[in-house]
């Protein structure tokens, strides 16, 4: 996971890219790799990066820290993705500044979001949208916002996060068969996801349980009999599969109050957002001993795209450090 842009001055706004670049770039390539040429994942977050040059953004991509929770039953990842080390040296090299949240990526670009830190974040992952951030979809160029998902969607963020919770995500297995067809109509259709998130934060963690089980009759009333016609159909397979112990008190607490570092400490923060221009000699010589390009494709490609970046970069030069209060 990754990533962070800074909107060149005069504006001088922040958007954070969490990328879930390594992995879908793998994806990609899981098919057919050995016909794709040499390494074809960093060939590919090569022109991902050089197009990101050839804007007025500034890129601090951000990893997921190894500090993590269960993924859904299986235990988490407790190595850096193989595509790491290559990739944030490939990052580097471009002139972008790079770091490793605490925890989750998500969870530190919502974090920094909601401080004022960054104005957006561009992600492939839209978990960005439990955690509270607004959301660019990069490939697609789709943009969500808090009042457009609220307001223009009538997804509050208790709606987001029933969701989440009754789908599965990166802490617990969910509801089992509950698609997010479902998940949706149900948080649309009910007050179970607002009444949840309003117990959560106002509750002791002994009062919220016994809360949590008239939560849970609602939902089990709503799935399996849909009293008022709302969802349109009965899902008793559903309702008859809702774990004993849902909601986890822990799980809504991992997107409600994520580690980040904020949250990690009292004291205030400081983010050094100086850009940097890229080294492209360097680049050259990274070319062409991981991708295996020949000076006249290093000189095709640099053409193609870096050497317009590296002028812009020329021009619109940040140089800054922002203080952020940790509260």
């Amino acid at each position: 996971m990754l990533g962070t842009f800074v909107i060149f001055h005069p504006a001088h706004q922040l958007t954070r890219i969490d990328s879930s670049w390594m992995h879908s770039v793998c994806a990609v390539f899981r098919i057919n790799h050995a016909g794709a040429g040499k390494s074809p994942e960093l060939r590919t977050l090569f022109f991902r990066l050089g197009n990101l040059l050839k804007l007025p953004l500034h890129a601090i991509f951000v990893f997921n820290g190894l500090d993590r929770l269960l993924d859904k039953g299986r235990k988490a990842r407790n190595s850096p993705h193989w595509l790491t080390h290559d990739f944030q040296r490939m990052v580097e090299l471009f002139g972008f500044q790079s770091t490793k949240a605490l925890s989750e990526a998500e969870a530190e670009l919502a974090a920094m979001n909601s401080h004022g830190v960054i104005d957006a974040v561009i992600t492939e992952d839209s978990d960005i949208l439990i955690f509270g951030a607004p959301y660019k979809d990069y490939l697609n160029i789709q943009l969500y916002t808090e009042d457009g998902l609220e307001h223009g969607a009538s997804l509050t963020r208790g709606d987001r996060l029933l969701i989440a919770l009754l789908m599965g995500g990166d802490y617990d297995g969910g509801v089992p068969g509950c698609s997010i067809e479902i998940a949706h109509k149900v948080a649309l259709h009910s007050r179970i996801s607002e009444a949840m998130l309003h117990a959560f934060l106002s509750m002791a963690p002994e009062d919220f349980s016994e809360h949590a089980k008239d939560l849970v009759k609602e939902l089990y009333s709503l799935l399996a009999h849909d009293p008022h016609h709302f969802l349109q159909h009965r899902y008793k397979a559903v309702a008859d599969h809702i774990p004993d112990d849902f909601p986890q008190r822990a799980v809504i607490s991992k997107y409600v109050h994520p580690l980040t570092s904020f949250s990690a400490t009292r004291k205030a923060l400081s983010w050094d957002v100086s850009s940097c221009q890229p080294d492209l000699a360097a680049l050259a010589d990274f070319c062409r001993q991981q991708l295996g390009w020949d000076d006249s494709a290093i000189i095709e490609k640099m053409y193609g795209g870096v050497w317009e970046g590296t002028c812009l970069r020329t021009f619109c030069k940040v140089s800054s450090v922002l203080c952020v209060d940790s509260c």
